[in-house]
């Protein structure tokens, strides 16, 4: 009889351990779920304020061409800048924090030093047609 005693309640201590253990499961499950999302939200966040800063980086104080000679392009490089008193083209890509170049940016960066730039004049005349 006390083994009989015994087994259930060893039974029921398993249950209930069992329940406590999916229990602290499904918590941290749903923590995870809301630390991935809070990171994800960072991300964005750093994202957007990257996007801005490079709208606004010819009209910072420390921007060292004439702002009037400043393009904004966006993608895949930011910033080109018309330097014609010096002779001169500046392609700039603007970074914020830690932020990396993307693969296609240093692409552009190694095309450029190795001088493979040519200006091209396209004519469109009146009969074009669209296909």
């Amino acid at each position: 009889m006390i083994g009989y005693i015994l087994s259930a309640l060893m039974c029921m201590c398993l249950c209930f351990v069992i329940r406590v253990y999916y229990a602290q499961q499904a918590t941290i499950k749903k923590q995870l779920e809301d630390i991935n999302k809070i990171l994800s939200q960072k991300k964005s966040s750093e994202v957007r304020l990257g996007q801005i800063s490079e709208h606004f980086a010819p009209l910072l104080k420390d921007f060292p061409y004439d702002t009037k000679n400043a393009r904004f392009l966006g993608s895949p490089i930011d910033l080109i800048v018309f330097d014609i008193d010096n002779e001169r083209i500046i392609f700039i890509e603007i970074k914020t924090g830690n932020s990396k170049q993307t693969k296609k940016q240093r692409q552009i960066r190694d095309i450029i030093e190795e001088g493979n730039i040519t200006y091209e004049v396209m004519r469109i005349y009146e009969d074009v047609t669209i296909a």
